[in-house]
């Protein structure tokens, strides 16, 4: 090939030939009109495709690794064939390792099934290359896409490196004048010349007044009108707010927007990505963050002095990484946690006086706490947890009317009740979910008609109630799990596609199930669980490709279905329902991992069937890190092994912190070693 260089190298598996056909001679013979930037009228060539070119190749792999390295671009057809291809996966892979990915230009063929993102459209080699959060540049002919004319321009203008916009008026322009010269001659070629440029120049200023005002339509949309409907609490309307603002940016590029319209798409991206993480939609939020960081980080980085420019992007890199954590990618969302607290550090450093940047640390100390519990260090989740709080307390002493920062402190008392419990400090997790409730309440008498608040209020009365439970003070859990089901029924029926909703409304039900359960009320527990099961078909109908709620949500019921069945004497059942628990969570697929509360939920179920070997296999390795439902199920299984000085460490350690599950209490009361 000499020193011959492509301006680009078309990879593709030779079943979408017909569509590189098309492709390869549209671009060869594409002459850019004259005054584009970086055209210079000149054409695409060469485009490289290896079945034209490397007809008479003796080496086909050495002449392919050539034309790579000589190509200016990449431009990758992801289809099912190539995401299956070994080899356009090798030219993936060789051309990254002389360019970089945004030197690959992607069209979008057809999805995978059930995947409608970006990056489940890519091969797997391209895919693994790209940074966290990031996308390659795409052209889109999938059905709703850009369609083929608007895809052939988007690559060709990157090629070209020309503004779209400039691109597609040129080529309008150019088109208009051969027809213009077709159907008027030559005698009125002057008049009709004229007449086009007082037209154009009045277009040019009517096309900039409309997009002024759209503009600012934009700018209310997100701004005043999104404030005035978030308390509302209906998805529905903020969805349409959304993706209306979102229309308006549909077929520009990112580099054609001034800084204060890439401002306004990044945080529409932003809403749309908040409102899908509400519905219950995971990926569908990720894919929407996703699109909000990377517009962030351009913006970011036309200006990286701009502290606020600054502060939305780690807002961004936060939801990516919460997105991740909720979707069980747990290396992902520690390495965008880590980043988030990075950027915090850095919006600190630009201006130490600003109280809603130094927030952020705390945010960010919040974070590595969530992790770290989920990771089973309580000890250590604890210590970040309480860093946290320190400083959200400062910060609301200086504003106490801000509500905002009280919802931070809410929260950080609610994440170091969870680390109290996890230690089996019962006594101080319960005090901790007071203090909680209390400021929850202070929060929604301020604003009573803020549903989302009010749902998050319901929800701390529920974790309240399981803490009393936990101390033994069934009344108050029986009164707050009554007062969360009145507002949940409420607020499901106001909008029955929050599935965060729903999923709460489920826990009520699940928590008024537990406390049948240890009072041993037959017929409302089996009213519980009817509700229940009723709820949890209508949560998952919502989405069904989220399994995360079969695990965390129904994994518990079956859990509770079986100690139903053993209180009502019907052995056979509970043995069955045991033996299913036991074959879902012994041996796991692809259901995201729940950890401990899977851990417990088996040793309830080895416990049914007799198994108290396989609990103590199971939970003995970890007696003193489990939470005290844990020690208390491993206590039975020692004891029930003659194991009586074992069992009797574990229940004097749980009676000397405060635990009183009144299950609890009543068997131990009547075992030998009550």
């Amino acid at each position: 090939m000499g020193d011959l260089n492509y301006k680009a190298f078309i990879s593709y598996s030779h079943g979408d030939g017909k569509l590189v056909d098309w492709l390869h001679k549209g671009l060869e013979a594409y002459r850019p009109p004259k005054g584009v930037m970086g055209a210079g009228g000149r054409p695409l060539r060469p485009i490289f495709r290896d079945r034209a070119e490397l007809s008479a190749a003796a080496d086909l792999g050495g002449a392919i690794r050539e034309a790579l390295e000589r190509s200016e671009f990449l431009i990758l057809i992801c289809s099912e064939a190539a995401r299956r291809s070994k080899w356009v996966g090798e030219e993936i892979r060789h051309f990254l390792s002389t360019h970089g990915p945004q030197r690959v230009i992607c069209l979008l063929v057809d999805s995978p099934d059930g995947q409608g993102e970006v990056l489940d459209c890519l091969p797997p080699a391209l895919r693994e290359a790209l940074p966290p959060g990031g996308e390659p540049l795409a052209a889109d002919i999938r059905p709703g896409g850009d369609g083929r004319r608007l895809a052939f321009m988007k690559i060709a203008a990157t090629l070209l490196g020309a503004r779209l916009d400039s691109l597609i008026q040129r080529d309008a322009r150019r088109r208009t004048r051969w027809m213009t010269a077709i159907t008027a001659g030559a005698l009125g070629v002057a008049v009709v010349t004229a007449a086009l440029a007082v037209v154009a120049v009045d277009a040019r200023r009517e096309a900039e007044a409309q997009r002024a005002e759209a503009e600012d339509l934009v700018a209310y949309m997100l701004g005043d009108l999104r404030k005035k409907l978030e308390p509302v609490g209906r998805l529905d309307v903020l969805d349409g707010v959304g993706a209306r603002a979102l229309a308006h940016y549909a077929h520009v590029e990112t580099r054609d927007l001034d800084d204060e319209a890439l401002g306004q798409q990044a945080k529409a991206q932003t809403l749309l990505g908040e409102i899908r993480d509400k519905r219950g939609d995971l990926k569908g939020a990720r894919q929407a963050f996703s699109q909000a960081a990377q517009t962030s980080e351009a913006l970011s980085r036309r200006a990286p002095r701009d502290g606020a420019r600054l502060y939305d992007l780690a807002q961004n890199v936060f939801w990516l990484a919460y997105l991740d954590w909720r979707l069980g990618r747990v290396a992902e969302a520690e390495a965008g946690f880590k980043r988030y607290g990075e950027l915090a550090e850095q919006l600190t450093r630009l201006d130490p006086k600003n109280a809603e940047w130094g927030l952020e640390v705390a945010y960010a100390k919040s974070n590595l706490g969530t992790l770290l519990l989920d990771a089973k260090r309580p000890v250590e989740a604890l210590a970040a947890f309480v860093a946290a709080r320190d400083r959200f307390e400062a910060y609301a002493r200086k504003a106490p009317d801000d509500h905002d920062r009280l919802v931070d402190l809410v929260d950080t008392y609610a994440w170091i009740a969870d680390s109290l419990n996890r230690l089996g400090r019962v006594r101080e997790a319960y005090a901790e979910r007071v203090v909680t409730a209390q400021l929850m309440a202070r929060i929604v008498k301020a604003e009573p008609e803020n549903r989302p608040l009010a749902a998050k209020a319901h929800a701390g009365e529920l974790a309240l109630a399981r803490r009393a439970i936990d101390v033994g003070r069934v009344e108050e859990a029986r009164r707050l799990v009554a007062q969360a089901r009145r507002g949940y029924d409420e607020l499901t029926a106001f909008d029955p596609q929050n599935a965060k909703w729903q999923e709460y409304a489920v826990t009520v039900d699940l928590d008024a199930l537990e406390l049948a359960l240890g009072a041993g009320d037959v017929p409302a527990a089996r009213a519980a669980s009817a509700a229940a099961t009723s709820r949890l078909a209508r949560l998952t109908a919502l989405n069904s490709d989220i399994r995360a709620w079969d695990v965390e949500l129904g994994g518990r019921l079956n859990v509770q279905r079986m100690r139903l069945a053993i209180l009502e004497g019907r052995r056979d059942e509970a043995r069955r329902l045991a033996s299913e628990i036991v074959a879902s969570l012994a041996h796991p697929t692809n259901q995201k991992s729940e950890g401990l509360k899977d851990n417990l939920w088996l040793a309830s179920a080895y416990l049914a069937l007799g198994d108290t070997a396989a609990v103590e296999r199971l939970l003995g390795p970890q007696a003193q890190s489990l939470v005290p439902l844990g020690q208390d199920i491993l206590a039975r299984a020692l004891h029930a092994q003659g194991k009586s000085g074992q069992a009797r460490a574990l229940v004097k350690s749980l009676r000397e912190r405060g635990y009183a599950n009144p299950d609890f209490v009543a068997f131990w009361r009547d075992s030998s070693l009550g």
